[in-house]
């Protein structure tokens, strides 16, 4: 398609450029510094986006500039950064790339897929087992930037490089791809592969000719990796995708160009192996669990502790997709006017099945919906870009008003959190939370007088000068919130040998077993006895005890109480709990 919009009123037309704004409202008088301000703003844009590398590449740096503050210096996050990665890490250690497991325990929830993502960003890191948290995050970042990329090349073939460059920023800015994109889980790189199937069914769906061979093998290789990193997601998303606009167009005869023939067998001997593979070696056992323990159960109840109503989803999206969300909002006239249009019709298709299916999930989490976050992502940018964006009602300007209170609350309520936690005022967080409110003031200042595209990219703007307070500054400096990683310098400070073994008794975070080592031991609160003989035996150990199961392990030690010796105390708020603890490191006397 030309790059010179979706529809006839073309907004990159002379005509179009002096206001942005819907409905019968005459220009209102504004301050010079603001018509200024939104010409520099559409200038530069036309200028970036006259070229398609150009605008790509300034997109990946935006892109790179959100999501790496904090990226290497956040600890482990449990539980399920850690467990990720722990099972990748024993699989270098054992050498078993089939079976998935923590410690001694299967983990059976997802296929392999991230698994083998998460070991080849650790040897491309060249650091080996040892290799610290960042290096498993590698296929999340790298994830995140080629789902910004994808949705970027979406939106140039739905219309044009600028509605593409909207978008993409809207991906880079969004809270929720940002936070995915710093964990070592598998949701930031099942994006990127259902961005993969969701471009070239677009190309499908509006050229209505086949995929050329290149094509057909990005679309079935990405539904095989997909289908590897977290089984049925990918073809639950692209395939309610067809299924809806099949039934508004009432065909599926414009599928044909798959080139499926050649497509299935690919998929087909790309996914089989691992999954005969898994069921051989556990005598079916994984199918029991991801199946049966694992996606049924969180379909029929809200599994562990993570219920919520219907709704949840809507409710939480204006802060999971901030700051774009406030821009979608009011862009929802124009979507609902335009919903017969291809680009809507398909971005339409794609969010309502999915969104509705995890509404009605009892398990709920924010990630769940990610997948439908690009889709979201380009109906604000064609919104914005055909001008069509409702700002000049009062329920508009309180929609707005939202861009400076999610920033005033993350950007001085993290410091000030910073403060409460550690007793520390860190100047550099403070500072970037004021710059991002200024910023955002700025945003709604120039949004309520109807520069919507300025206003836009302002509100993107504040994004990563949050992040890099709150990611890159704040995150890293709450010590008493990592706990692992204080008890893991503990008993690097105070081990008698250079290799120990350690167990831990009341505190069983992945966390730790991550840091401290695979043979870690953790104890169940009550048999403080094991705890004691595990310390008293021969070797070189260690055990952390939790205060209130102190008394009990003294008990359990009895008369050989002389032979131990507390070396440390570790004290800090566990977010799994919620709740402070204080926790004692004893070794044998030396």
């Amino acid at each position: 398609m030309s790059d010179t919009g979706l529809f006839p009123n073309d907004p990159s037309s002379p005509d179009n450029q002096p206001r942005w704004q819907s409905g019968p409202a005459q220009p209102q008088p504004e301050p010079d510094w603001i018509t200024s301000l939104s010409d520099a703003t559409e200038n530069w844009l036309s200028a970036l986006c006259s070229s398609r590398l150009k605008a790509f590449l300034a997109l990946m740096l935006f892109a790179l500039v959100c999501f790496m503050p904090g990226f290497n210096t956040i600890p482990p996050v449990d539980r399920d950064e850690a467990r990720f990665a722990q099972a990748s890490k024993q699989m270098m250690e054992s050498g078993d790339y089939v079976d998935i497991r923590f410690q001694d325990g299967t983990r059976y929830k997802k296929p392999v897929g991230i698994y083998w993502l998460q070991v080849a960003g650790v040897k491309i890191s060249g650091q080996g087992e040892d290799a610290g948290i960042w290096a498993y995050r590698l296929p999340s970042m790298a994830g995140a930037l080629l789902s910004v990329g994808f949705t970027f090349l979406i939106g140039m073939r739905m219309a044009s490089v600028r509605v593409g460059f909207l978008a993409g920023i809207a991906m880079s800015a969004a809270i929720l791809l940002g936070v995915e994109a710093r964990l070592a889980k598998a949701d930031a790189m099942l994006l990127a592969t259902i961005l993969a199937v969701q471009w070239l069914l677009w190309e499908l769906y509006e050229n209505r000719a086949g995929l050329k061979r290149y094509q057909a093998s990005i679309l079935w290789v990405a539904l095989s990796m997909g289908i590897l990193i977290k089984g049925p997601i990918v073809l639950m998303v692209s395939g309610l995708t067809v299924l809806l606009l099949a039934a508004q167009e009432r065909s599926f005869a414009w599928l044909k160009g798959t080139r499926w023939k050649l497509g299935i067998p690919l998929m087909l001997l790309i996914t089989l192996p691992w999954f005969i593979a898994i069921g051989l070696h556990t005598d079916w056992a994984f199918y029991v669990d991801s199946v049966g323990k694992d996606m049924l159960a969180k379909v029929a109840t809200g599994k562990e502790s993570h219920g919520a109503p219907p709704g949840t989803y809507l409710a939480i999206s204006n802060l999971t997709f901030w700051p774009v969300s406030i821009f979608l909002l009011l862009s929802l006239g124009w979507v609902w006017n335009q919903k017969k249009q291809h680009a809507v019709r398909f971005a339409l298709s794609w969010i309502l099945p999915t969104w509705v299916i995890f509404e009605l999930v009892s398990t709920k989490l924010p990630h769940y919906v990610l997948p439908t976050f690009p889709a979201l992502a380009l109906l604000t940018a064609l919104a914005l870009e055909n001008r069509a964006t409702s700002w000049n009602k009062l329920w508009a300007k309180i929609i707005a008003g939202f861009v400076p209170l999610i920033a005033a609350i993350l950007g001085i309520g993290a410091p000030i959190a910073l403060f409460i936690i550690e007793g520390v005022i860190n100047p550099a967080a403070l500072g970037l939370g004021l710059v991002a409110v200024g910023l955002s003031l700025l945003s709604f200042s120039v949004l309520v007088r109807g520069r919507v595209m300025a206003a836009f990219l302002l509100a993107a703007l504040v994004a990563p000068v949050l992040y890099l307070s709150i990611h890159g500054t704040i995150f890293p400096a709450l010590n008493n919130v990592w706990l692992s990683n204080q008890m893991a310098a503990s008993v690097n400070r105070n081990k008698p040998c250079e290799s120990i073994e350690l167990a831990s008794v009341g505190y069983s975070e992945p966390s730790l077993v991550f840091l401290m080592g695979t043979d870690t031991q953790l104890i169940d609160p009550s048999q403080t006895k094991q705890a004691a003989d595990f310390l008293i035996e021969a070797g070189c150990r260690m055990t952390i005890i939790e205060q209130s199961r102190e008394p009990a392990f003294l008990e359990a030690i009895g008369n050989r109480a002389d032979l131990i010796e507390a070396v440390d105390h570790v004290k800090g708020f566990k977010l799994n709990g919620g709740k402070w603890q204080s926790f004692a490191l004893y070794r044998m006397k030396m």
